[in-house]
């Protein structure tokens, strides 16, 4: 039986909203050439390639696409990135940063990618969805037992995205997926009785304090970047469950779960701002 709504349609729904509470006020092919570190199953990234000339899309880890994949995929980590100096006018990444290991190699690879003038996007996950992750996380087990009774639920129909990218089959984030990685049983067990620490953080209290704004502006600006912007992205509770009053009242209140970070060069800032915010100094 289905309690709530399965996690992939509701990650696709989420990050609909997140793409569009970024970028709603970008015109097509106005952010030039691009590149996206992490596109992991690709849907960011056919959402994204409308928005600029060309999109080269990079992932470190084995799998297959499920969304745009027709565009350039190089299988390198951010650390190493076999690009050309100065090649792009604009970066963009979505839950990526946090966990790479080395931030101070992958922060050099993306100033050295990024054109003078360019631009780049981060969504970071905020303190707000780690704590939810925390709270919500044996609710979440005891109603994946629950959904596990009975007859298996039909597939859920695809929801419609905003992308106009060709050969974009389905909507669901969840279909890439790394065939090589296998989990030992005591492995299994400790991811299903634990909640884990999401990145590349040592235990959860650090990864609280680590996933702050003002870290990750402190992480920009000791790389030599500005961070011109942040924007609050809308809340949800990462695994399914819907609560639309309570995620209203928590927007009310300006509680998200991710933030958005608008970063340049210092001694170049950014030819153009399409972004309907405020910058912050």
């Amino acid at each position: 039986m289905r309690i709530r709504t399965p996690w992939p349609v509701a990650r696709s729904r989420q990050r609909n909203r997140e793409f569009a509470a970024v970028f709603a006020g970008v015109a097509p092919r106005s952010l030039g050439a691009m590149l996206e570190v992490g596109s992991g199953d690709g849907y960011m990234a056919s959402l994204l390639a409308p928005l600029g000339c060309s999109l080269v899309t990079t992932e470190p880890t084995r799998g297959c696409a499920s969304h745009a994949v027709q565009l350039p995929r190089l299988r390198c980590s951010v650390t190493a990135l076999p690009l050309p100096d100065a090649a792009f006018d604009f970066i963009f990444s979505s839950s990526v940063l946090e966990h790479v290991r080395d931030r101070d190699a992958a922060m050099a690879e993306l100033r050295r990618c990024l054109k003078p003038g360019g631009v780049m996007v981060h969504l970071m996950p905020s303190p707000t969805w780690k704590l939810l992750q925390l709270a919500f996380y044996y609710p979440h087990l005891v109603l994946s037992g629950l959904e596990a009774i009975g007859p298996s639920p039909k597939p859920a129909q695809p929801a419609q995205t905003t992308s106009t990218t060709a050969s974009t089959p389905t909507t669901s984030t969840e279909l890439w997926h790394d065939p090589a990685t296998k989990l030992t049983v005591w492995q299994e067990i400790k991811r299903g009785v634990f909640p884990q620490v999401h990145g590349e953080f040592d235990g959860h209290v650090r990864e609280l304090f680590g996933f702050r704004a003002r870290a990750w502006v402190d992480t920009f600006e000791r790389a030599g970047f500005a961070v011109h912007a942040r924007l609050d992205l809308p809340l949800y509770s990462g695994y399914g469950f819907g609560l639309e009053r309570l995620r209203r009242v928590g927007e009310a209140m300006k509680l998200s779960a991710h933030n958005a970070f608008i970063v340049g060069l210092p001694a170049a800032p950014p030819a153009c701002w399409p972004w309907p915010c405020q910058r912050r100094a």
